[in-house]
């Protein structure tokens, strides 16, 4: 059972997070190359190289891996000149791909917009947050949905109840029947922003009075304080400080951003719908049926289309259909699904079942569309579709290869068209020399040899087929394929060093290499040849494109998109 400090990652949270986009940091604008009349800014190569997320040994290496990106861009740039030429941007195909991007490329601005510029860590709060990790605290909590149950709790406890007890009894937390609602030792940051203001104010063996978070009404013990053995200096504990407040601030936003959306567009149930589903679903069962069957879904195949059609909820700019709902739903695999009468409930679900329409809808109505940043995503996607179907449909395709071609390079790489030899085996591995040579005089055919190899052999998962490796090649067991290479079909050999053991080796069968027949590996070769023509006939409209177009190359600001605080001074400056 996860323990309550496991439930910040709350539904609203994850939802929001996974339909927005990883929206850029703020990047540079200093020009990294020129080609023709366009421009690449660092912006335009951070937008690539920043979702790799890598890692690198060195300044040179970085310098190289941004280099071969920064190639990438000039020949997306001569691509993407010969389609304007071509009039690409205006065909169907791509107006349809970028439309159906759009809300993609608005909910990542949004998200830019409404959380990542106004997210601010200060030094006043990374030394605030220090502080407060001098002790680490354990708690016990009782976790109910509502005040008046809280408040019973708290009189009990008062008048002399066990505080794990009711833990047991009450609490909507489900790990509380097994840990009587400890939640171990945390520090701070680790939990909900109000319970640990609530429960770092107490003192041992103090019990807070009921309060509330976004989880239900708590009430807490804290149960002891002790140093926090894991806090380092400041500096040392910076970064991960910074990390922590950022991600903090960013959760605290989304909450709040997510409350604001409820707001404005709140979700309304319509509840003659909801009861005529109650009313259609008691009577198509028997009572003994439907106390087997949940609450919170129907069987669509049992409505017809009219039914299907009725409003089950609707908000500023949208709605939801009775079999809309019942169809998302069964999509969903572990959540928990409100029941139809259960109208707030139901409207919050649906609120979050849609919430990427609702972003988007409160994108365009906050004017995103006409952002900056947004236009230019929307015209480097535009742009990017437009290089990829200049390259693969507009670009000359060179004539297939002919049968003598064909044949030629089967003749002049037979390698790649044989099959390597092969040899069938038996082992039994043992886990000493002794043993083996012990049991290899009392071995001489195949049916003892398979005998022994199911009761001894220590490869895993080989005693029950009495120790059959099958047809090995030398790369899958090398030691015993060069061995067995040496001896005849029924010989036994060995003892067999191999991986710290030794191994008893009976060879049933060899199989000399054999080259594939042509017909059997035309198709390949067929293939093979065209996309190696394909990217020969690319490369040389490249070379053609960059002795047609004036290309330039600023090394140095791309040497400055690198942080040389990474590397070594030598080392930056062999970049």
């Amino acid at each position: 059972m996860q323990k309550f400090k496991q439930l910040l990652a709350g539904l609203s949270i994850i939802m929001i997070l996974a339909l927005f986009m990883t929206a850029c940091s703020k990047k540079s604008d200093d020009l990294l190359a020129e080609v023709g009349s366009d421009k690449i800014t660092a912006k335009d190569l951070s937008d690539i190289f920043e979702r790799s997320q890598a890692s690198f040994a060195s300044f040179q290496d970085e310098f190289n891996n941004r280099r071969a990106i920064l190639d990438s861009l000039v020949i997306q740039r001569l691509l993407v000149q010969e389609a304007y030429k071509k009039h690409i941007d205006a065909s169907e195909e791509v107006n349809r791909i970028v439309l159906a991007s759009t809300d993609r490329f608005l909910l990542d601005i949004l998200y830019q917009r409404e959380i990542l510029d106004k997210i601010k860590v200060t030094d006043a709060d990374m030394k605030d947050f220090y502080n407060k990790l001098e002790n680490k605290i354990r708690a016990s909590h009782i976790l109910v949905t509502g005040e008046d149950t809280a408040r019973m709790i708290m009189d009990s406890l008062k008048a002399g109840a066990s505080f794990e007890n009711m833990a047991v009894k009450y609490s909507v937390d489900r790990t509380a029947k097994t840990n009587q609602g400890d939640l171990g030792y945390f520090v701070w940051g680790q939990m909900d922003p109000t319970f640990q203001e609530q429960v770092f104010k107490l003192n041992p063996g103090e019990t807070s009075t009921p309060f509330k978070t976004r989880f239900g009404w708590h009430i807490v013990k804290m149960t002891d304080r002790a140093p926090n053995e894991l806090r380092q200096s400041l500096e040392r504990m910076e970064p991960d400080i910074r990390r922590t407040l950022t991600a903090i601030r960013t959760q605290e936003l989304i909450q709040d951003y997510t409350e604001t959306l409820k707001n404005k567009f709140p979700v309304k149930v319509d509840t003659a719908t909801c009861q005529y589903l109650i009313h259609r679903r008691n009577s198509l069962y028997p009572p003994q049926v439907l106390a087997n069957l949940p609450s919170n879904d129907f069987d669509i195949s049992q409505l017809d289309r009219d039914e299907k059609e009725l409003v089950l909820a609707t908000w500023d700019g949208g709605q939801i259909t009775l079999g809309q709902y019942l169809t998302r739903i069964r999509e969903l695999r572990g959540v928990q699904k409100p029941n139809f009468d259960d109208y707030e409930g139901l409207g919050g679900f649906i609120f979050q079942l849609n919430l990427q329409n609702i972003l988007a809808a409160e994108a365009r109505r906050s004017g995103l569309e006409q952002d900056e940043e947004y236009k230019r995503k929307i015209k480097q996607f535009k742009e990017l579709a437009m290089a990829d179907i200049m390259q693969n449909d507009s670009l000359p395709i060179p004539p297939n290869p002919d049968e003598g071609q064909l044949r030629q390079y089967y003749d002049q790489h037979m390698n790649e068209f044989t099959v390597p030899a092969m040899i069938h085996v038996y082992e039994i591995m043992f886990p000493t020399q002794a043993a083996a040579n012990d049991y290899r005089a009392k071995i001489n055919n195949l049916a003892r040899f398979k005998d022994v190899a199911s009761q001894m052999t220590e490869r895993p998962g080989k005693r029950t087929s009495g120790g059959d490796l099958g047809f090995i090649e030398e790369g899958y067991y090398p030691e015993i394929y060069r061995a067995a290479a040496q001896a005849n079909d029924g010989q036994i050999i060995g003892p067999i060093p191999v991986s710290g053991k030794f191994s008893l080796v009976y060879v049933a069968e060899k199989k000399p290499s054999e080259a594939k027949d042509f017909l059997s590996v035309k198709k390949e070769i067929l293939d093979k040849l065209d996309t190696d023509l394909r990217h020969k006939a690319f490369a040389d409209w490249v070379d053609q494109q960059k002795k047609d177009v004036s290309i330039k190359i600023f090394e140095n600001n791309l040497r400055a998109t690198i942080d040389q605080s990474k590397y070594s001074a030598a080392d930056s400056t062999r970049g």
